[in-house]
């Protein structure tokens, strides 16, 4: 079950961070992202503790200079082999590539066969890295946060977090309707109940500035607001229609009840033009 993260400028410190001592010859139980020495160490346990906290560059923009310099060296070969295929003074060797004795050409199909190769990999790496999603604005600014709180990286080492655009997450993509959910629940929590952070789980950081909870009463409470609105929102237009007697007063609140359904349907779960059609029609 993946953890909630957040950073919390709101709340004052519980406890002053500890700083850790490293005994030699002692094996360590690192638990808390503080157990690491100050840096990558640190930053590391940090990111690990929360998977989409995998944030990098895809870095676009040089992958498709990459391509098209690929792309234009095969265009060169394939001119190079027509103008061979052209100038062939021996209609055996065209018709018949076992008698080929044209070393140019075999050359050049040698040549065209591995930068094919490499091209096909390429493609296909460069079509998974597109594939990936881009992070939620608040991992973003969490990791901003934390880093320019506590200055465990160089700043020019962490400007990669300052490319938006850039970034991606290599994290596997969780339910977007849930996902929002979770966030407004987690907020409300964090905003009303200053008991929440005493429960016992936000061991993973002792960090007042960032707070990371990996028990299940986030996920509960949003699946229950989330079936709480689906149910009303498919029960209500029937108990309406049942009060009212007017024909046209129940066409209305049937196409209000579809629209809504519909319109939250759209934003929280970022659903395709085909899955819209498919829900209005049941």
């Amino acid at each position: 079950m993946p953890s909630q993260t957040t950073p919390l400028p709101l709340w004052e410190a519980q406890r002053p961070p500890v700083k850790k001592k490293y005994p030699a010859n002692k094996a360590l139980i690192l638990c808390e992202v503080e157990d690491y020495r100050a840096g990558y160490p640190r930053y590391t346990a940090l990111l690990s503790s929360h998977s989409p906290y995998f944030l990098c560059r895809s870095f676009n923009r040089l992958r498709a200079r990459v391509l098209l310099l690929k792309q234009d060296r095969l265009s060169l070969l394939e001119q190079t082999l027509d103008k061979l295929d052209q100038e062939e003074s021996c209609d055996l060797f065209l018709g018949r590539s076992r008698n080929d004795k044209n070393l140019e050409r075999i050359t050049t199909l040698a040549e065209i066969d591995s930068c094919l190769t490499d091209y096909d990999t390429y493609l296909e790496r460069t079509r998974r890295t597109l594939a990936l999603g881009p992070p939620s604005e608040r991992d973003t600014q969490a990791l901003q946060n934390w880093l320019d709180g506590t200055g465990m990286i160089a700043r020019e080492e962490r400007a990669y977090l300052s490319h938006s655009r850039d970034l991606v997450t290599v994290a596997p993509a969780d339910d977007t309707a849930m996902t929002h959910l979770e966030t407004w629940v987690e907020d409300q929590l964090i905003r009303y109940y200053r008991g929440f952070r005493k429960g016992r789980y936000h061991d993973t950081s002792i960090d007042a500035n960032v707070y990371i909870y990996s028990g299940p009463l986030i996920k509960r409470v949003a699946k229950s607001l989330l079936l709480f609105v689906i149910t009303m929102l498919l029960l209500a237009p029937v108990i309406l229609c049942n009060i009212t007697t007017s024909a046209t007063l129940r066409v209305i609140i049937i196409m209000a009840f579809t629209i809504s359904y519909l319109l939250i349907l759209s934003i929280l779960a970022k659903s395709r033009t085909i899955e819209l059609i498919i829900a209005g029609a049941t």
